[in-house]
């Protein structure tokens, strides 16, 4: 019998987009729940720090994108996405973890802070008593996030340097080979998309990509991966 599998998915974050892309790249079946709500309260109490991505295996709580996609990896089948080889695993950590730590709150300071980007928030969270309180408690949590992490200690031109040379490293990184370390997907790729989708949502995030030739590209064959996989499953399955 197979797993049941519970994803507490909070769409617009590139961490939950992360998990889900791995999880439809692997073929693995899961029921999409939202996490807003008692939900929340859930997720607290059984994940321990309480954010998403969440998911449930057969009632087994686990939180954390990197936690998560190392047990899928380790409980299912399907196209790998941690290298077998060690020093392409120690490749993929570092560059996971850059995405995950240091694109994430660039993104963030384009979405919660920057004048543009703060304007569409609050329409994620909808009308209703509850989302308007969630909005002004992530308000407030990701302001004092960006100013202890230092993005937000900044001046604005500072941030767009940042951002600027973010991008030029992604070009150059994907200049070479069509993924990061070389000819098919691994944890650091999802990675790297998941922030790339959460910053071109953003005004000023999505004006600095366009035209990345490179980065692109690199989005269009993430986004046939499913495809391609799904190929790849229907050959081992149907041998000519």
């Amino acid at each position: 019998m197979a797993p049941q599998i519970v994803f507490y998915d909070w769409a617009p974050s590139p961490f939950c987009f992360k998990v889900r892309a791995i999880l439809d790249y692997k073929g693995i079946a899961y029921k999409k729940v939202n996490p807003l709500g008692t939900n929340a309260l859930k997720i607290r109490r059984e994940g321990k720090v309480g954010k998403v991505p969440a998911i449930e295996i057969d009632g087994e709580m686990l939180i954390d994108s990197t936690d998560i996609v190392y047990e899928l990896e380790r409980r299912f089948s399907g196209p790998p996405v941690i290298p077998a080889d060690a020093n392409d695993r120690a490749r993929c950590h570092a560059l996971e973890d850059w995405a995950d730590e240091s694109l994430y709150f660039i993104g963030l300071y384009y979405q919660w802070i920057e004048p543009e980007g703060r304007k569409m928030v609050p329409f994620a969270f909808g009308k209703s008593l509850m989302g308007r309180l969630t909005y002004q408690y992530y308000s407030r949590l990701i302001a004092r996030q960006l100013r202890g992490q230092g993005t937000l200690r900044k001046p604005a031109e500072h941030v767009h340097r940042d951002l600027t040379r973010h991008i030029e490293a992604i070009s150059s990184l994907l200049a070479p080979q069509p993924f990061l370390l070389g000819e098919r997907p691994y944890l650091c790729d999802f990675a790297l998309l998941g922030q790339l989708v959460y910053l071109a949502r953003t005004p000023v995030g999505g004006r600095l990509l366009a035209g990345h030739g490179q980065i692109d590209a690199f989005r269009a064959r993430m986004k046939g991966l499913n495809a391609m996989a799904a190929s790849s499953k229907e050959g081992a399955e149907h041998p000519r």
